[in-house]
């Protein structure tokens, strides 16, 4: 029996690609995880671009957030209940009209998984069009994957400033809108994007990627992820080491260790060095 997502809500994920506006967090929760992450980007803002990738390792609140129960009972709907926290990134965006992501498949620069996996979205604060929120191609999760293009953009909240050069049909588009506390989550093969913030508050979301323990990268390499629910009877990943302190010196090598090993496949292909958020000096949105 599922915990949250009714057998209709998954067809619609199958066909679709993505759902949203499933509600995760009460208001006092998302109050107190703002105030978590305002705290961290206070006192630790040399290490606030590490928020960008892997963050799970750096701060207890983070896991705390990123395993919401609501959130897990979701993914053990999808996937069963043997679950790993593949990865946290936050993706804030200041209310300066700058920010973006282009249009692009995340499967262009990750490996495959087997099964394939899915990433939600965990919003802190009003995720709408005029803030710039997510956007996705309902069903382009079916399309063959499409040609892309780096670019050393400082104002690409992407890793490699990725885009989609082909042409691709962009007659219909939906807006993942989320209210604070609410998630959507995707196929990473969908072509999404999202458009500068010209709001008035920061836009603050987390991409959370889970991954049932079972899975595989289709090229063999050994990756490195967090047991977050059940049990890992299959030892195809490293177990990532809970934090224990806001950043300290422990959680700042921990993190150090896993950036560099996903650097080497984010960045393998790519003309493009990595940058801060990946362990490199290049600067990142």
């Amino acid at each position: 029996m599922s915990k949250v997502l009714s057998a209709d809500a998954i067809e619609r994920l199958e066909r679709d690609g993505y759902l949203t506006g499933i509600p995760v967090l009460s208001p006092d929760e998302v109050r107190r995880y703002r105030a978590n992450l305002e705290q961290f980007e206070r006192d630790h803002a040399p290490h606030v671009k590490k928020l960008k990738s892997k963050a799970e390792v750096l701060s207890p609140w983070i896991v705390e957030f990123a395993t919401a129960p609501r959130m897990l009972d979701v993914f053990e709907d999808i996937f069963g209940p043997n679950l790993f926290l593949r990865g946290v990134a936050w993706r804030n965006k200041a209310p300066d009209g700058s920010t973006f992501a282009g249009w692009h498949q995340d499967t262009a620069y990750g490996v495959e998984m087997t099964p394939r996996h899915f990433t939600a979205v965990l919003a802190l604060s009003d995720c709408s069009e005029t803030t710039g929120c997510l956007r996705v191609i309902p069903g382009s999760h079916k399309w063959p994957l499409l040609e892309h293009a780096d670019y050393d953009d400082p104002t690409s909240i992407l890793a490699r400033g990725q885009q989609i050069v082909s042409d691709f049909d962009r007659s219909r588009i939906a807006n993942l809108d989320l209210m604070p506390g609410e998630m959507a989550i995707f196929d990473p093969a969908i072509v999404h994007g999202s458009s500068p913030n010209t709001g008035k508050d920061r836009r603050l979301m987390a991409l959370v990627t889970m991954i049932p323990t079972h899975a595989m990268r289709q090229d063999g390499v050994r990756e490195t992820a967090m047991l977050v629910r059940g049990i890992d009877q299959h030892d195809t990943f490293d177990h990532e080491p809970r934090p224990e302190s806001d950043c300290g010196e422990n959680e700042i090598a921990a993190w150090n260790r896993v950036i560099e090993q996903r650097a080497r496949f984010i960045f393998k292909d790519s003309a493009l060095s990595p940058s801060e958020a990946y362990g490199g000096s290049r600067p990142a949105a």
